[in-house]
């Protein structure tokens, strides 16, 4: 080591604040290169500050030291006396003429070392030369020697000491650490968001603010230069006594100085105030705001700051701006305020005739009434407002306004009536499943947001209600005239029909489960990779006709037992094996399933599922015994029914589908009407001694197995003949007697027995916004459009950004019913860009992997019509693409359409929605643009 940094110097200061303090690791330094010199023990004496801040008594490299610190000859002669062995370092103000001769001839070097600041800090940092931009601050010598931790400063990158490496470090060492012992400044990377975690501390501000002024001035100086706007303007207000105010203050600042923010001048002036009256410039507000953004994401508990942001606001009179926030909690109340208002605007006039307390009789009119599309655009931009707010995705009611949402696009599109018991039946699982989903999950606990979707209730089951009416009166004929149901499966019909041709398979009987219930588990499936299968003659799910009444007895009992029958679950098992043709199979009830503790699943069902039987059948009674209780499950996920995921796990390990349907549907309790007098012991069924009244129909024929195949079943929801209960059963709605079916796989399948991978199933509207109608004569535009433009054509339109954070609005249904042809403008173009020469080169690169040209045209055409913008789901169906297979035919086609790595199909950073430019496409192909 080379010698320490020292000199001889003699002339006494006139002041000791002149002097250099001595360090712990100054001392190491010294002793070490007093050690490399061959000096073993003896007595040093250094000039410097009479202050000593460490242990009096140390070791360095095993040979003891001692420090005293002594402001007379006397008091140094008086340490030289009681030296043993080792060192004696002695800190003095005094000079060598001070101590004298004798004193001094007992010092190493015979004389006192005086400190000599740059020197020694190059040899702390182990560095040969100093940036000479370090050198022009004149405060940072004394402060990185006062600051020096007791190991010293890390080494200089390089060997040269820079302002930036000695300054950063000597930053992170003055601002200290969190409890955690985490420092709030990076030594080598500071940033502003480690300025804004620093001013949360107290003690680690104090720390700054009582450093000397010409240190504090240099550092903070420094600060603001490398941690840009965000930094400096948190450092204002930490000197001005504000630094625990600084992140609700940014976050403040970003609001006030907001583009369009009106009448906040005399808020500007007051937050001026508490940063030091200095002008703060609207772009350093910004960026300032940001910063504090991102740093509220990274804590874990923020909302005390952003309580006292709201607090700013209002002391500012500022409250106004609160709206415009995307992180505080007040402003994401008032964005589900406002998004309700604009609902309910969208909905007709109430009539105030009618009692707050009859919600029921209440908005007939909404019968075929589309929202008016002004008001339906605003609608969809205050949700776009709400799902932008960044609490958005960790609030229920986020959820529950999307299921509202939904629920009025749906008012928006007309639907047409339906002309069979199938087409009615078929609709219920395509359409009214999502309905009903939808429905159970619109709720809020704010009586100004409750009202508006009471409201939308009240219209969505108007609406429902016609159509229940509608599915009623048909069903009633076809029963009475026991007619060809068409391309219905009688329930007694399904195993023989739809599971004995699908091989080894599970059949899972979730009794009670409506379509809706369905339609959230298959979602729930799909997460956990299995791919939903669908019949290849419909296209989706199918859906069985039940027996009446709709209760277990008559409808699982048939179902099970292959003959329209009632019964119990003997009947069921034993008539199983005959009804599936298969002697092996095995039916497992509640009472089977009761696994022993440590087990999933019952032992003997899972023998009997990884066994040799082709049909293995399972009765689950989650959703029925759910209607028992005070309410049914909101959510219907695999994990929320019993069984269901362990049964999933055998059935994915012993290689079988699964089959998942039941026996009958349910309707919930919604402030019920009781009918009583009416002879019925059931919820929602009654015999027919009584005529049928207002909301009820007689229906009889064979398939009627109770009531001596004579009964009345309710087609209103909200008829029940007994106690009050969670839900019911066994009347007539559409929720009740639309009996879903659905195959599913866990491997990747092309065809099994007539079911193909299905295309999303879910409705345009679940995922994409609706428009209304344009005036007559006008082409049909979006996800309906879409559809059409797959299958033949596709139109031009300009590419257009969704709204700020909605995933989900991303395209254009149109509310015609019927689909009109693709335009000829589209069609043209994907005729001229599928034959032109570019694409038959890509084509040939591509080889075997290149997608045939009609899931090519399937997928422009389908984009093209959705506005070049469509949610997966919606693209999915429209070009009818297996949703399982949906992100594999992308690949392949951007594999083809992408020139020179230029890709004219991307995801949006939602990740969901699928983007063509289709300008670049005409110029990559030299095709004439759409």
């Amino acid at each position: 080591m080379t010698a320490p940094a020292t000199s001889a110097h003699h002339p006494r200061p006139s002041s000791g604040s002149s002097l250099t303090a001595a360090t712990l690791p100054l001392i190491r330094t010294i002793v070490n290169g007093l050690q490399e010199s061959g000096h073993r023990r003896g007595v040093v004496g250094i000039q410097a500050r009479l202050e000593w801040t460490a242990e009096r008594e140390l070791t360095v490299n095993g040979t003891a030291v001692r420090v005293e610190v002594c402001p007379s000859p006397l008091a140094v002669r008086e340490a030289m006396l009681r030296h043993g062995d080792g060192y004696l370092v002695v800190v003095t103000d005094l000079d060598d003429a001070d101590l004298g001769i004798g004193i001094r001839a007992h010092l190493l070097r015979g004389r006192l070392l005086t400190l000599r600041p740059w020197d020694m800090l190059k040899q702390s940092f182990q560095a040969r030369d100093i940036d000479p931009l370090l050198l022009d601050e004149g405060w940072a010598a004394g402060a990185l020697t006062r600051w020096e931790p007791a190991e010293g400063w890390p080494k200089a990158p390089g060997g040269t000491l820079t302002r930036d490496h000695a300054l950063g470090h000597l930053a992170s060492a003055v601002l200290g650490a969190s409890r955690d012992g985490d420092r709030h400044l990076s030594p080598d990377h500071p940033d502003a968001l480690g300025l804004l975690r620093w001013s949360l501390d107290p003690v680690a501000v104090h720390r700054l603010t009582s450093l000397p002024d010409d240190v504090r001035e240099g550092l903070t100086g420094w600060l603001s230069g490398v941690t840009g706007a965000a930094g400096t303007w948190t450092l204002r207000a930490a000197e001005a006594g504000h630094s625990g105010d600084a992140v609700p203050l940014a976050l403040v600042a970003g609001l006030l100085w907001r583009d369009g923010a009106r009448d906040a001048a005399e808020a500007r002036g007051l937050l001026r105030a508490r940063v030091g009256g200095a002008d703060l410039p609207a772009e350093q507000a910004q960026a300032w705001s940001r910063a504090a953004e991102a740093l509220v994401g990274q804590l874990d508990r923020p909302d005390s700051l952003l309580e006292r942001a709201e607090a700013l606001l209002r002391e500012f009179n500022a409250e106004g701006l609160l709206v415009d926030s995307t992180l505080l909690p007040g402003s994401y109340e008032l964005r589900l305020r406002a998004f309700a208002t604009e609902l309910r605007r969208c909905l007709p006039a109430r009539d105030t005739a009618v009692p707050d307390t009859a919600p029921d009789t209440v908005l007939n009119t909404a019968l075929n009434t589309v929202p008016d599309a002004a008001a339906l655009a605003a609608a969809e931009a205050a949700h776009g407002r709400v799902a932008a707010h960044e609490l958005a995705g960790f609030n229920a009611r986020t959820d529950a306004a999307r299921m509202a949402l939904r629920l009025l696009r749906w008012l928006a599109v007309p639907g047409g009536e339906a002309a069979t018991l199938a087409d009615a039946l078929h609709e219920q699982v395509r359409t009214g499943a999502y309905v009903e989903w939808a429905f159970r999950g619109v709720r809020d606990p704010d009586d100004a947001v409750a009202a508006a979707y009471r409201d939308l209730l009240a219209a969505v089951a108007a609406r429902r209600g016609e159509h229940d009416r509608r599915l009623a009166g048909h069903l009633a004929a076809v029963i009475a005239a026991d007619s060809d149901p068409g391309t219905l499966v009688p329930i007694e019909s399904a195993l023989a029909t739809l599971v004995r041709p699908l091989g080894r398979s599970l059949l899972v009987v979730v009794d009670g489960m409506s379509a809706g219930v369905l339609a959230e588990l298959a979602e729930s499936l799909a997460a956990r990779r299995w791919t939903e299968l669908v019949d290849s003659s419909l296209g989706h799910r199918r859906v069985l006709l039940p027996a009446l009444p709709t209760v277990t007895e008559a409808c699982r009992t048939s179902l099970l037992t292959g003959t329209l029958h009632t019964g119990g679950q003997y009947d069921e098992k034993t008539a199983f094996p005959g009804a599936v043709g298969d002697a092996q199979a095995r039916l497992f009830h509640k009472d089977d399933l009761r696994a022993p503790d440590g087990h999933a699943l019952d032992p003997g069902v899972k023998a009997a599922v990884e066994g040799p039987a082709k049909v293995v059948g399972v009765v689950l009674n989650a959703v029925d015994d759910s209607l028992d209780k005070t309410g049914p499950a909101i959510a219907w996920t695999a994990d929320r029914v019993t069984h269901l995921e362990a049964l999933l796990e055998a059935a994915r390990i012993s290689g079988r589908l699964l089959v998942l349907t039941s026996d009958h549907g349910h309707v919930v309790e919604r402030d019920s009407e009781l009918r009583s007098g009416t002879g019925s012991e059931s919820g929602r069924w009654r015999p027919s001694g009584k005529p049928a009244g207002d909301g009820e129909i007689l229906v009889s024929g064979r398939r009627v197995l109770l009531g001596g195949g004579r009964v009345v079943l309710p087609w209103r929801e909200d008829i029940r003949y007994g106690y009050k209960r969670a839900g019911y059963h066994g009347g007539v709605s559409g929720a009740e007697v639309a009996v879903p079916f659905a195959v599913f796989s866990a491997t990747p399948v092309d065809e099994i027995a007539g079911w193909r991978p299905a295309p999303a199933q879910e409705p345009a509207w679940w995922h994409s916004a609706v428009a209304t109608a344009g005036p007559a004569g006008e082409p049909p535009t979006g996800a309906a459009r879409a559809k059409a433009a797959a299958r033949g054509g596709a139109k031009t339109a300009a590419r257009s950004k969704a709204p700020e954070a909605q995933g989900e609005l991303i395209a254009i249904e149109e509310v015609t019913a019927p689909a009109a042809p693709a335009a000829p403008g589209w069609e043209r173009f994907l005729d001229d860009l599928l034959g032109s020469e570019p694409y038959a080169a890509q084509k040939a690169r591509a080889g075997r992997a290149a997608p045939d040209d009609a899931r090519v045209r399937a997928v422009l055409g389908a984009l093209l019509a959705g506005g070049c913008r469509l949610h997966e789901s919606t693209l999915s169906a429209a070009a009818e693409v297996p949703a399982a297979r949906l992100r594999n035919v992308l690949a392949a086609v951007r594999r083809v359409l992408s020139v020179d790595g230029y890709d004219p199909i991307s995801y949006d950073p939602d990740e969901v929605t699928v983007e063509l430019d289709a300008v670049l496409l005409a110029d990559q192909f030299g095709v004439a643009r759409p």
